[in-house]
């Protein structure tokens, strides 16, 4: 029987792994007739069409939601083709370097050593490594990157988790998920404005766009807002993500877990084996301009594409016993970011600072355990990972 696949029903939702199985070994170039839309399983598919910038735009959007039911764009970089999108990006871009990373790691062990100090501390010898820690470090390191008030990182964070928030048989966004991406967009207009009014006073990337003029013409205050919104996104959604998922992984495989705390310096792979057995960006998307095959089929201009991120990191045929987390494992290529023009911005600042999070946490505690009956992953299409990981655990030895 073939596979019946929709990234809106409740198996996908849930946990797509085993349909991306199926899909890799009997479809790997999906068609979705009801939303004239391509679900690309395998690698090498994925890798085509992301170093394709002639066949495939980003300008119908990156999200299922943009591409199939046709949710508007905001225009931002990720949203934008050559040449438009290496000069927003450009802009951006040496915020994002790898010596950038470098220079922001000490304030990334400076937040998580803060959030970390009374968990470790407390009595319960229990925390939940994602919503009690990683995930408020990455909100409070991403908003001062973005240039937001310290104080407003975590909360505008969570309302950006109500954006993607999804209920059983959900198609589409809610008025809630509405709503909250209303409520975010206004915050970051005004904070634009207020800038406006008080140049001086801004900094991080915020700063950075006030001065910034694309041949010649300055940035809109709506542009400028949407921008904040993308890095916001992108630095506080995905990183914490890969790092719960880590943990994860280590505590089930305790030779590597102890080979880790053993040589801290593996940590790094460690990171990046769990983002790739366990993507936290599940799909993102572009759409044909013109006909073009991928992997002997024909796909037709107007026609959208679904890049599954989920399952081509985890494509046998690129990666050996690819179900199998192997932090020793090494990439002859790589999807962990991205591949092409459209490569993760942020990938330098990711890998430090999910790095740093997770050396911070060995750092202070010894033993632990995931509580796994008490996990919890992400219900949706776009994003995927646990946005719940308990553990018990044991403080260092003095």
């Amino acid at each position: 029987m073939a596979v019946d696949y929709d990234p809106y029903s409740h198996e996908a939702m849930t946990e797509p792994r085993p349909l991306y199985a199926r899909l890799r070994a009997e479809d790997p170039l999906h068609y979705l007739e009801q939303y004239d839309t391509w679900a690309l399983a395998s690698f090498d598919a994925v890798w085509q069409v992301c170093g394709d910038t002639t066949n495939f735009t980003c300008t119908r959007g990156q999200t299922p939601n943009q591409v199939m039911l046709g949710d508007p764009t905001g225009h931002t970089f990720p949203e934008l083709d050559p040449p438009e999108h290496r000069l927003r990006r450009r802009v951006l871009s040496p915020g994002y370097t790898r010596d950038m990373a470098t220079r922001d790691e000490p304030r990334v062990r400076e937040v998580a050593r803060s959030i970390l100090a009374p968990l470790v501390a407390g009595q319960a010898r229990t925390m939940d490594a994602y919503a009690d820690y990683a995930s408020r470090v990455t909100a409070r390191v991403a908003a001062e990157k973005a240039g937001l008030p310290s104080g407003d990182g975590e909360r505008i964070r969570h309302r950006m988790d109500d954006m993607f928030t999804r209920e059983p048989d959900q198609r589409g966004s809610s008025d809630a998920n509405i709503a909250a991406a209303m409520e975010v967009f206004e915050y970051l207009y005004g904070l634009v404005a207020s800038a406006r009014q008080e140049p001086d006073d801004a900094s991080g990337l915020l700063r950075v766009l006030l001065d910034a003029e694309i041949d010649g013409v300055a940035l809109t205050d709506e542009q400028i807002a949407a921008e904040l919104h993308t890095v916001m996104i992108t630095g506080s959604e995905t990183t914490e993500l890969g790092v719960a998922a880590t943990l994860h992984y280590l505590a089930e495989n305790r030779d590597q877990l102890a080979a880790v705390r053993a040589d801290r310096s593996l940590i790094p792979h460690a990171f990046a084996e769990a983002v790739r057995c366990d993507h936290p960006t599940n799909i993102l998307c572009r759409a044909v301009t013109r006909d073009v095959e991928v992997s002997g089929k024909l796909l037709r201009a107007g026609q959208g594409v679904l890049l599954l991120w989920g399952s081509a990191n985890l494509d046998e045929s690129e990666f050996p016993n690819a179900s199998a987390y192997d932090l020793h494992r090494r990439y002859e290529r790589s999807l962990l970011f991205g591949h092409g023009q459209h490569k993760c911005l942020g990938e330098h600042l990711a890998v430090r600072m999910g790095t740093a999070i997770l050396d911070e946490l060995f750092e202070a505690i010894g033993s632990y355990e995931v509580d796994t009956a008490n996990c919890h992953r992400l219900y949706g299409e776009f994003l995927k990972g646990f946005d719940a990981l308990p553990i018990r655990f044991e403080p260092a030895d003095p």
